[in-house]
């Protein structure tokens, strides 16, 4: 009897020797941003843009259609939400660990042995059942809860980096589609100002070098469509990658059909923390640590297990009944424990920089993406005024080429600024709806929640 009270004792006084941390709750400490955006912070400004509805934004229905058929039939996405259905089945296999483990295991057996035979019938029902006195049932539990929260949040990143990346692609076709047009209507006019050149060197004004440098610039112009087509090409099969089809032509809209929002809101670093899923991703590899520190812990504590056997023996017939209580305490294995402990605390500090850094990464984008968008519209009215002025440049050097008042070289040199104006003034305008898709994806925009695949269509059978 006193040999069992000092045990108790001892069991006792471990439990209060551990306190509260075996079995405490994750509770995340309040992480301040601080001023991670830089100077685009305004503390007025409460809106987040991302906080609207990426369809609000992005108003081209023929985007939206894309965004949502990638958003159901991507193979990255199907892929995360079975990983997200293997979590919650690993929640539901933790959660069986408070119930004890029940198995029938009839047996027959026959005895040759001794020059007599003999043989005898069991039935027994076992059932097992280890107790987590120490909590370790249910911080399994608890983590098996916070690696499936922590896929939901991987699957909406996912989910955000693909909406952003269909957007990008439908607005580089976009662009590629104008600088084609641009290039095609400056061939024509090319032409015309070869025939032009031909026409005045039969006349013997210009020189035949004229001609050729006419005819090379045409077939660069010519190079650079080619250039463009493939590279239409190119993206189109990018994009429908990303839709899980075959390579196709993608409907699109024109370039001009694009307004930018008059204002660009960021809102305060706080939004960071709940919007973006790379963030909360980080936050649950905190919590997913903390878990693992604890059950680092709870294995310096014994493993308590119940074993339990009833059944019945048919020959001889006799009543089967046994319960047996066992207690495993690790002795040798405590340095090795120790050394886990050691490793699990530095997972946690280590899981904690890494937040730290995903937070200033995130911060980082939005002010970068921010000035490229502001950059971007304070240079639109420069690219106007430099194509108009290069427009009324080139229209002079022609009228002065049919008059023969100029030489031939002063032509295509203002057919190819000309030109090199209207690419770049077009690309501008690229860069800025780039970085508004960007920007908005960084303020945790395209965050839609759980997709549905699209339902398959059955071919019907001709009577």
């Amino acid at each position: 009897m006193k040999n069992r009270h000092i045990y108790i004792m001892v069991l006792a006084g471990m439990l209060l020797f551990s306190g509260c941390s075996l079995y405490r709750k994750y509770k995340p400490t309040p992480v301040e941003p601080g001023n991670v955006m830089g100077d685009v912070m305004n503390p007025q400004d409460t809106l987040s843009m991302g906080d609207i509805s990426w369809r609000s934004i992005f108003t081209d229905p023929l985007l939206q259609k894309l965004i949502d058929s990638a958003l159901a039939n991507n193979t990255d996405m199907r892929t995360a939400q079975i990983t997200i259905q293997q979590a919650q089945n690993s929640v539901k296999a933790a959660k069986w660990g408070y119930a004890p483990t029940i198995s029938f295991s009839p047996q027959y057996t026959f005895d040759l042995s001794g020059g007599t035979n003999s043989h005898s019938v069991s039935v027994p029902l076992s059932a097992s059942w280890q107790i987590g006195v120490f909590g370790q049932t249910t911080t399994s539990v608890r983590k098996s809860k916070a690696q499936a929260a922590y896929y939901q949040d991987y699957r909406q990143a996912v989910q955000v980096s693909l909406a952003a990346n269909v957007a990008n692609l439908y607005y580089t076709l976009v662009m590629l589609d104008k600088q084609l047009a641009i290039s095609e209507e400056t061939e024509l006019l090319w032409e015309e100002s070869l025939e032009s050149t031909r026409a005045l060197y039969d006349a013997g004004i210009y020189e035949s070098p004229a001609v050729y440098e006419m005819e090379a610039s045409v077939a660069e112009v010519k190079t650079g469509i080619l250039d463009l087509r493939n590279s239409i090409l190119t993206t189109e099969a990018s994009l429908c990658q990303l839709l899980a089809i075959p390579p196709q032509h993608i409907q699109r809209s024109t370039f001009s059909a694009f307004q930018m929002p008059e204002q660009l809101h960021v809102g305060l670093p706080v939004r960071l923390l709940e919007a973006r899923p790379d963030v909360r991703l980080a936050a649950r590899e905190m919590e997913i640590a903390y878990y693992g520190t604890q059950q680092a812990k709870q294995s310096f504590f014994p493993s308590i297990t119940i074993e339990g056997l009833f059944g019945m023996a048919a020959s001889p017939a006799q009543l089967i009944s046994q319960l047996v209580a066992k207690l495993v305490q690790p002795v040798f294995a405590a340095g090795k424990i120790s050394a886990q402990l050691k490793n699990a605390k530095l997972d946690q500090e280590k899981y904690r920089i890494q937040f730290e850094q995903t937070l200033l990464e995130a911060g980082n984008e939005v002010y970068r993406y921010l000035h490229t968008c502001q950059t971007a519209g304070q240079k639109t009215e420069l690219f106007e005024a430099r194509v108009n002025s290069l427009q009324e440049a080139y229209d002079a050097t022609t009228d002065l080429m049919d008059n023969g008042s100029t030489t031939y070289l002063e032509v295509p040199t203002a057919q190819e600024s000309l030109l090199s104006a209207q690419l770049s003034q077009v690309d501008n305008q690229y860069n800025a709806i780039e970085a508004l898709i960007n920007l908005y994806s960084a303020l945790g925009g395209f965050d839609t929640g759980t997709p549905q695949p699209e339902p398959k269509k059955k071919n019907k059978k001709k009577q």
